[in-house]
């Protein structure tokens, strides 16, 4: 089975925001307020992210990484999780030539 028929059969992997939200702000009891000021953005562009209307920079990995002591990967691994799961459908397998040897 190829990795691409797994990705397409599981569920949606959890968005970055909601993780955000529920384990890392209401568990502390911290705002949207307070994680802004605390990461440096605006607390429109934390809320954003927490509702999905916007995406895990790098940039915004580091700042979540200082903040809650974890690594930049997490954050990023969690945006790239469901970019993938979006992408695949939206690539019809027949629209691409493999060059892999038979």
């Amino acid at each position: 089975m190829s990795t691409s028929s797994i990705i397409t059969r599981m569920r949606r992997p959890s968005a970055p925001g909601e993780i955000l939200a529920e384990l890392y702000l209401e568990p502390r009891g911290l705002s949207v307020t307070e994680l802004a000021a605390a990461a440096g953005l605006s607390r429109k562009h934390v809320s954003n992210i927490i509702h999905g209307r916007a995406s895990i920079t790098a940039e915004i990995a580091v700042r979540l990484g200082r903040v809650f002591g974890t690594s930049a990967g997490l954050w990023l691994g969690l945006q790239h999780d469901g970019d993938l799961y979006d992408a695949e459908p939206a690539v019809p397998a027949d629209s691409v030539q493999s060059l892999t040897a038979s």
